[in-house]
């Protein structure tokens, strides 16, 4: 009987060492045996992108790139750029026309390794961008299908946090969803809140100064020359034009029941519609000059024309759309409609004012001497000696 008593004593004690050394403990009634499965102990968590996809990242992001049109434009809004691990190579300077958060970066992105060609019609590189072994990817792509995300994601292993810019020119929901997106992903959900708050505050001013203007009180406008994956010229324009919409301006497209972006408007047509005021965006301002010369009866014709009311705006369509231009830009179009109601209002002050909110710095002047003209009238006669 003793030794039986021992040898189930040590039989016992052997057992609880086993216990012990496997981890495994018996749950009381004030704790509980952890999931070591779950995201919180694992280091990661979930996310929901633009695209509706559900996407498992890092808890704390410490290496992320951004590819495709307009992506590290949203970033460097929200973003800490000390952790960017690399940039496509067209952030480099690939691309002439202005972008304000390249210029505002530009020594840095230059030092970043390459991720890739990028550009308008680039396609993610996978090998470029896993050797810079980021966490993680946030991608813009105009196709926009899910499984193009998924397709990038697949290659790489790395998650892919898809975001848009939306289908309107500015001010476009889909801009404010991303930056949260972003926000939520980086763990700068203040930063992403705070640009959110301020894009909110432009397009409420823009509107509350107009909102009350009698529609018989307002010159129709036509915007030609609209940047659409490249430069084009006079008839390139679009109804529901967003920085239009935004000061509650009279577009003649929208009244002649146009809809959506028109790329083909010819000048007789133009004449047609008789617009108050054109608006002509930089950007296909040398297009317009030979438009211009071939038919300079026709556009002498136009009420806009003979009363000198054609003003050139800055392009903002480089690698999706620079909103800091666009925003500024349509203050530039309240003030050249509405004078008295933007009376207050520099546009080159307001341009400095964004694009130092937004990015840090000061980038009227930049513009500007990157497009070759400012803010204001069109003078033909000059445009026609330009080169």
């Amino acid at each position: 009987m003793k030794k039986l008593f021992i040898s189930l004593l040590v039989l016992a004690l052997c057992s609880a060492v086993l216990l012990s050394s496997c981890g495994v403990n018996a749950p009381t009634a004030s704790s509980t045996v952890p999931d070591t499965s779950t995201p919180e102990t694992s280091g990661t968590r979930t996310v929901t992108d633009f695209a509706g996809r559900t996407v498992t990242i890092p808890k704390t992001v410490k290496r992320p790139v951004c590819i495709g049109a307009g992506a590290l434009r949203l970033y460097s809004y929200i973003g800490d750029m000390s952790i960017l691990a690399g940039v496509e190579e067209c952030e480099k300077g690939f691309l002439i026309s202005a972008r304000p958060y390249q210029y505002s970066n530009e020594n840095l992105f230059k030092s970043l390794p390459t991720i890739g060609k990028g550009g308008p019609q680039g396609t993610a590189d996978a090998e470029a961008i896993l050797s810079v072994s980021p966490d993680v990817i946030f991608a813009v792509y105009v196709s926009f299908e899910p499984a193009d995300f998924d397709e990038i994601q697949k290659k790489t292993g790395v998650p892919v946090i898809a975001l848009s810019y939306g289908k309107s020119e500015a001010f476009d929901s889909a801009v404010e969803s991303s930056l949260k997106i972003m926000g939520e992903v980086l763990n700068r959900t203040d930063e992403a809140e705070k640009t959110v708050n301020y894009i909110h505050s432009i397009k409420n001013d823009l509107s509350a100064r107009t909102k009350d203007i009698p529609e018989s009180d307002k010159k129709s406008a036509y915007l030609g020359c609209l940047n659409k994956f490249g430069s084009h010229g006079i008839g390139s324009s679009t109804a529901n034009y967003s920085l239009f919409d935004a000061v509650n301006a009279v577009n003649v497209l929208d009244k002649a029941g146009y809809k959506g972006y028109q790329g083909d408007i010819d000048a007789e047509t133009i004449l047609k519609l008789n617009p108050d005021v054109i608006i002509v965006d930089a950007g296909g301002l040398g297009i317009f000059k030979d438009e211009y010369a071939k038919k300079t009866e026709v556009f002498n014709s136009l009420s806009a024309f003979k009363s000198g009311e054609v003003y050139v705006q800055m392009p903002y369509n480089a690698y999706y759309t620079n909103l800091e231009i666009a925003y500024a830009n349509a203050y530039f179009i309240g003030k050249t409609l509405f004078p008295k109601q933007f009376a207050d209002i520099s546009p080159v002050e307001k341009l400095n004012e964004i694009t130092k909110t937004l990015l840090g710095a000061e980038c009227a002047d930049y513009v500007f001497n990157t497009v070759g003209i400012e803010y204001g009238k069109l003078d033909m006669n000059q445009l026609l000696q330009t080169k």
